[in-house]
């Protein structure tokens, strides 16, 4: 079993991609020094990234920032079809990247096929990360699987992306695969309902092979797993073996990047967990509320009756104009499959 750390990938949501060497480099070596064995770096969006955005920082300077302190670890990217480029892919295998994680939602998991099948040719460890994995069934998730695998995937990534996911829910999902797959199966969760390290160790407990974390739970929206206590944890329940010294690494990562952790989750980041809703529509989200006067946490529950997939401008409208009129929607959330 493997803890897998994206603090630098993650935590990029909250620097707005913006690192500097001296933090990478003290990232990757207190990593490093604990044994963590994959590392995942890069801007958020992964590979490729840079291309067509803003952000600060090429692929190249992840790479020159942090490949001399990585010691024994793995250095890893996440990669988006259609962001990233079988180039990146190729330049990143060139270079000396040993991994990288393919994502994409998990209702178009099919448009990663091809770019898993490309990076194993290059000899890379491949993982596919199905985002939003909640908005799909079980049997969905087991039916689509077999491309994931067919394509070569070493293993196969459950993505919580908002938060709300449940234990029983979570182990449930980890299961599934395994009793029909010989495939590692990995749990990526974020905390919106303070579950991110339960739902990882119930990930664990159902058969998963790896989970992911980062220093101090540093990530996107409420953040992720805290890979400190999801070391102890594993340590206490006799899964890894004691080699960290894990309240050195929580030492490190408090003086590493406590100062951009806040602590205790916000209402917004709580009701996003509830609704399943993804933080990357929150500028729809204010803008309609403002737009129409309603209140955003109304308009975020019913938005996310329809839709927790990529909800639109016009589905915020609707919504929206219904709420200031005194009518919502009457039915089940679009994530509430029965058969979870």
């Amino acid at each position: 079993m493997n803890v897998l750390d994206c603090t630098i990938r993650d935590g990029g949501y909250v620097t707005n991609n913006k690192w500097e060497r001296e933090p990478l480099k003290k990232i990757v070596i207190t990593l490093s020094s604990a044994g963590i064995k994959y590392i995942e770096i890069g801007n958020t969006l992964g590979l490729g990234m840079w291309h067509g955005s803003p952000t600060p920082h090429t692929d190249e300077y992840f790479m020159e920032a942090c490949m001399p302190y990585k010691g024994d670890s793995m250095l890893g990217m996440f990669f988006i079809p259609g962001i990233g480029r079988k180039e990146d892919i190729a330049w990143f295998q060139e270079n000396g990247g040993e991994f990288v994680r393919v994502g994409a939602n998990a209702t178009t998991i099919e448009t990663t096929f091809d770019y898993i099948s490309y990076a194993k040719s290059l000899g890379l460890w491949v993982s596919c990360n199905l985002m939003k994995t909640y908005t799909i069934s079980k049997y969905n998730l087991v039916r689509m699987a077999k491309g994931v695998i067919d394509s070569g995937a070493d293993c196969l990534y459950l993505v919580d992306s908002a938060g709300g996911m449940l234990p029983n829910q979570v182990s449930d999902y980890v299961r599934s695969i395994k009793d029909f797959y010989d495939i590692s199966v990995g749990f990526h969760g974020h905390n919106n309902m303070q579950l991110a390290n339960g739902n990882s160790f119930a990930a664990i407990q159902a058969g998963a092979d790896f989970v992911d974390g980062t220093l101090q739970g540093l990530g996107r929206g409420a953040g992720n797993a805290h890979i400190e206590s999801l070391v102890a944890i594993c340590q206490k329940a006799n899964i890894i073996p004691n080699k960290c010294n894990v309240l050195e690494l929580a030492d490190e990562g408090e003086r590493v990047v406590g100062g951009l952790v806040h602590l205790g989750n916000t209402k917004r980041e709580i009701n996003i967990g509830i609704n399943n809703f993804h933080d990357s529509f929150t500028g729809l989200l204010e803008e309609s509320s403002r737009k129409y006067g309603v209140d955003p946490d109304l308009l975020m529950e019913e938005v996310c009756k329809i839709n927790v997939i990529n909800p639109s401008e016009e589905l915020f409208d609707l919504a929206a104009l219904r709420l200031k009129n005194g009518r919502r929607f009457d039915y089940a959330p679009a994530y509430a499959h029965k058969n979870i």
